[in-house]
């Protein structure tokens, strides 16, 4: 695996296996079609900062449960207009789950669930494993545009419009994609204003 949770192509590291993708050739201005066979991270939504917004990568995805509190998925397949919502938390006996497989091209967002206010936590560790690995240059964050042509009822739009990123259309529009999510997730000055702000 590739240390930054991405595909590390130019890792020197003999043991870092790379396989060929699919379809993705075009991804990449450079054309390379490799990635790591997986690459995977965690991530922690806070009281302070409790979504996820709406994206989508080309790559399958596994969420893991790793501590506290549950965490909301919202699930969309723009091909079959099929919407699921799924938890992932330890309380099985309430249909929560220790992990929420995600396949590449669904649209995704979600919400950390704060209703039980005598919960202890502020937060949930969120494991994250990616196969083919993360790239980028694989990610693409969903439009108003895009909700609004693949999706008809009213509710199910309204919601997911709410996990909107505010720059997703500018971003496209510009082709800022890679370089607009990699500031947003890499750390630097971005995200310690977000983080600030969240203090």
């Amino acid at each position: 695996m590739s240390t930054q949770g991405q595909t590390g192509l130019d890792c020197d590291n003999p043991n870092v296996s790379l396989v060929t993708t699919h379809g993705r050739v075009s991804n990449r201005p450079d054309g390379d079609a490799r990635r790591n066979a997986m690459t995977s991270i965690y991530w922690v939504p806070t009281v302070k900062s409790t979504r996820l917004l709406l994206a989508y990568n080309h790559s399958d995805h596994v969420h893991y449960y790793q501590g506290g509190k549950p965490f909301h998925y919202s699930l969309y397949d723009p091909k079959t207009a099929e919407y699921t919502k799924v938890t992932l938390g330890p309380d099985l006996q309430k249909g929560q789950k220790l992990q929420v497989c995600v396949r590449g091209g669904l649209w995704k967002c979600g919400i950390l669930d704060t209703s039980d206010e005598g919960d202890e936590y502020e937060y949930c560790v969120i494991g994250e494993a990616v196969a083919p690995g993360f790239d980028f240059h694989d990610f693409n964050w969903v439009t108003k545009e895009e909700v609004h042509q693949h999706m008809s009822e009213p509710k199910e739009r309204e919601h997911f419009l709410d996990f909107v990123n505010v720059d997703a259309t500018e971003i496209k529009t510009k082709k800022r994609t890679v370089a607009a999510a990699a500031d947003f997730y890499t750390e630097g000055e971005t995200t310690a204003k977000r983080v600030k702000s969240r203090s």
